[in-house]
């Protein structure tokens, strides 16, 4: 998309993409004509351009310039200003990286304000040119559709993370190679992020679908609360993951302590025949003058064999009781 894109709907021409961006207030004068404004990283002359055409309060527009970590909706004179995420997901890092779109919407437009390319964005856009019928409830079908579009893009990023999920419980009981640890501390990073942005989505959609709220029609509220509806699925998956995420640290800290313990059995199967032997040599190894065998002929290799006899039993014995 360029920088700025108009698309305007009127009943007699449909809905169109304009070039024209001086007309913008004559247009929202007309209450029957539906206005969405889209505007990829505007400029603060652009911004200051948009303030004057459409009458956006100062702090509004400074909204715009501080990125939200957290979504956010603010009330104004016959607008409201919001602040929601879409979200991209590495299956390589792990990471979730949120991408803010900031929207104003009055009673018969929208602006949307991103500072990266939106292809949800494009796909509403392309719809509505093919399907202007779309456009005829009023301005809060179109914020429905863009809403949904930004929600509908949490599930297969869900999907994603389930299925990182699996591979991390899979891992954990694997011997070589194992990062099981430094992979579920990035996805429970990477969930943490997830949910400080998907939580807040709650109260922006509850503003949203109040009953006294002017500038949407009943119609679109009821389609909003199909999307709180989604929002709410989105949290609830959320928190299961999380809680599965906790099981596999849980199973993750088992293994290794049973991994230890088996590491252990084993040292003290070394060392307990190691002492014994050594305390064969250690005996032989005295220097008193009178001791049996000492002179013996044969007496060296008895006393070696007699140290492989006690390792073999203790092999046997510690293989009987289940330590090997």
């Amino acid at each position: 998309m360029p920088m700025l894109s108009l698309f305007v709907y009127e009943k007699d021409k449909g809905f169109q993409k304009r070039e024209d961006l001086s007309r913008i207030s004559d247009i929202i004068a007309d209450p029957s004509s539906i206005l969405w404004l889209d505007a990829l990283d505007p400029s603060r002359e652009e911004m200051d351009l948009l303030a004057g055409e459409f009458g956006f309060h100062p702090l509004a527009i400074e909204d715009y310039f501080t990125p939200h970590r957290r979504p956010k909706i603010d009330e104004y004179e016959g607008y409201f200003f919001m602040a929601v995420q879409s979200i991209s997901f590495s299956p390589k890092t792990l990471d979730i990286k949120p991408l803010e779109v900031d929207l104003f919407v009055g009673r018969n437009y929208i602006v949307t304000l991103h500072k990266s390319r939106q292809p949800i964005l494009e796909k509403v856009a392309d719809t509505w040119q093919k399907n202007p019928k779309m456009v005829e409830p009023g301005i809060g079908m179109l914020l429905y559709d863009i809403l949904d579009g930004f929600m509908d893009s949490y599930f297969p990023v869900l999907d994603q993370i389930d299925e990182q999920l699996d591979k991390i419980e899979d891992s954990i009981f694997k011997q070589k190679g194992d990062d099981s640890a430094e992979r579920i501390f990035r996805m429970k990073r990477s969930l943490l992020v997830l949910r400080r942005i998907a939580t807040p989505l709650r109260d922006v959609f509850n503003i949203l679908t109040r009953r006294e709220q002017p500038l949407l029609s009943e119609q679109a509220t009821l389609y909003l609360r199909d999307v709180y509806d989604h929002v709410l699925r989105i949290v609830d998956t959320i928190d299961t993951y999380r809680d599965i995420l906790a099981g596999a640290l849980d199973s993750y800290l088992t293994v290794i302590s049973n991994r230890l313990n088996s590491v252990m059995k084993v040292l003290t199967v070394v060392a307990t025949i190691l002492i014994s032997m050594q305390v064969v040599s250690g005996i032989y190894g005295m220097n008193f003058k009178y001791m049996p065998e000492l002179h013996w002929h044969y007496g060296y290799f008895a006393t070696l064999g007699l140290m492989v006899v006690i390792s073999l039993g203790l092999l046997y014995y510690f293989k009987r009781i289940k330590w090997l």
